[in-house]
């Protein structure tokens, strides 16, 4: 097995796992208070207050953007306890080709040019470099099967915690806002 998906299959899920923990305590937090801004809002458009409409529909857009990471986090979760259940039943077997050579340097010299490629090819999407990343890494480890937290696009995943992160501080002013409006 080359470095390259020895690597992800350590590194990526060792990340998770260190953040599973305060991604967690993030959601509980940022949910809990763009919760409370949509209950505070809603009840102001009910009694009449137009001018709290925009907090109300930004706190639905936050929450929407938690949600949406709560469940990759819980996915990205339950493929790495997934993947560590696989690496524990899993036992070395080494094939010998007729020229004496381990068939899984082959595989693994394989595995690393066609991760070299996916790397090298830039596309005008959203985020290319971490979509060929990615791509890079499926490469890599031989597929989702070896990889399975590389099944959801990551892309998506880095915007909604970035979104989830930022609604907390967000939520905080627009309830101090929608308060003072109301």
């Amino acid at each position: 097995m080359s470095a390259l998906p020895g690597a992800l299959s350590v590194f990526l899920p060792l990340l998770v796992r260190l953040l599973r923990g305060p991604g967690k305590f993030m959601l509980a937090v940022n949910g809990a208070l763009t919760a409370l801004l949509v209950a505070l809002a809603a009840a102001a458009v009910r009694d009449g207050h137009a001018a709290v409409w925009v907090p109300l529909v930004l706190g639905i857009v936050l929450a929407a953007a938690i949600v949406f990471f709560g469940v990759r986090l819980a996915r990205l979760s339950k493929h790495v306890d997934d993947l560590e259940k696989l690496q524990t039943e899993s036992t070395d077997v080494e094939i010998i080709a007729k020229d004496g050579r381990p068939v899984v340097d082959d595989e693994a010299r394989q595995r690393f040019q066609d991760a070299s490629y996916e790397a090298s090819l830039r596309t005008s999407r959203f985020m290319p470099r971490v979509e060929a990343a990615q791509r890079a890494a499926v490469a890599a480890a031989g597929g989702t099967v070896a990889a399975p937290y590389l099944k959801d696009d990551l892309r998506w995943t880095i915007v909604s915690g970035l979104v989830t992160a930022a609604a907390g501080p967000v939520s905080f002013v627009l309830l101090i806002v929608t308060a003072i409006i109301s």
